[in-house]
């Protein structure tokens, strides 16, 4: 493991900037975002996690596939540079791995391949992923119902953690290791850091609430889908989507073409399943009319559809869902209620 100083995490930045696009959390208003930055200056560093999850860097909420005029078809221009993420938290980086899986390596159970996304591929597939350990946990954060922690490394390319003086850098692939091989700063950790490092998790995970086992939530939900239940889970919903549009798994989308005369786009939008038109057919038809089928169907794609065919959920617990909903909706009091659930035997 290395380190360098705290004061050169500039010259970091800008070593990466050599090769990457350099992302990180900045301020946007009163919600802090992923976006490119071009100095360390513009890094939030008092942040806990970001209020926007950085899906958008490859999955941009709005995003011109094509153009076209009377001299034909032109994709955007390609970015020059990959991107590197620079204080990504645990839970974002595994949602990154999920969202490749459904971009770049679709497929339906049992192993029947599907389209796989270029405009995802191109920005993807050359990324630096590094995660910084969440030292400071929020209530709301339930990373570790996932196997997870604030200290996790999955999926990473680098691991950093905030020292007291210094940064402390894992490179995890071959290429965090080359990287962080070829920045000059840097030095071995010894014995004395890897206490501090101790001490620090230790810290962390003093914050997270006890998980709760999700071994029996799949097979749970495909027993109670037409089930009472959803009645009362699905009341309080407004169907506003904030929590579709914050959570840095959902991955739903809209195209629509936007022309006049002989030239125009095609734009991919984010969409959700919370929304009632989200589902209307041409016919005026919506097989989910009501919220109560729309949370219903939020709920089962993620803890059940998906694990179906990628083997894992569709949530890393970061809990900005449970953050910015309005009514004040906990996808963590929903799961614990269907867990405890008692399902009626129904009348042969």
């Amino acid at each position: 493991m290395y380190k360098f100083k705290r004061i050169y995490l500039p010259e970091f930045i800008e070593y990466l900037q050599k090769t990457y696009f350099v992302f990180a959390p900045v301020k946007s208003g009163t919600e802090t975002e992923f976006k490119q930055i071009t100095s360390f200056t513009e890094i939030d560093q008092s942040r806990l996690n970001t209020t926007i999850s950085p899906k958008e860097i490859f999955f941009p909420r709005s995003e011109v596939l094509f153009t076209y005029d009377e001299d034909g078809i032109k994709t955007p221009p390609k970015r020059e540079k990959p991107a590197a993420l620079w204080g990504m938290r645990a839970c974002d980086t595994r949602s990154m791995r999920i969202l490749n899986d459904v971009f770049a390596n679709a497929h339906q159970m049992p192993e029947k391949d599907m389209f796989k996304d270029p405009y995802w591929i191109d920005k993807y597939k050359d990324c630096l992923l590094i995660t910084e350990a969440c030292l400071n946990p929020l209530s709301t954060c339930f990373c570790n119902w996932f196997s997870s922690g604030p200290f996790d490394e999955t999926g990473s390319d680098i691991f950093v953690v905030k020292g007291e003086v210094d940064y402390y850098l894992k490179g995890i692939t071959p290429k965090g290791k080359e990287v962080l091989a070829g920045f000059e700063k840097t030095e071995k950790t010894i014995a004395k850091d890897e206490e501090e490092l101790k001490v620090l998790q230790s810290i962390a995970d003093s914050y997270m609430n006890p998980p709760t086992d999700l071994g029996d939530l799949k097979d749970k939900l495909g027993k109670i889908w037409d089930d009472p239940l959803w009645d009362e889970i699905g009341a309080k919903c407004i169907n506003c989507g904030a929590c579709a549009y914050v959570c840095p798994t959902c991955h739903c989308f809209d195209v629509s073409d936007e022309g006049k005369g002989n030239k125009g786009k095609r734009v991919r939008l984010w969409d959700a399943c919370m929304f009632q038109l989200f589902t209307k057919e041409a016919s005026g038809h919506n097989p989910r009319s009501n919220s109560i089928h729309r949370v219903r169907q939020r709920i089962m794609h993620k803890y059940n559809y998906f694990v179906d065919n990628y083997q894992k959920f569709l949530c890393t617990g970061c809990g900005r869902c449970v953050t910015v909903c309005p009514v004040n909706m906990d996808i963590r009091e929903i799961i614990k209620q269907i867990l405890d659930h008692k399902i009626e035997k129904k009348d042969k």
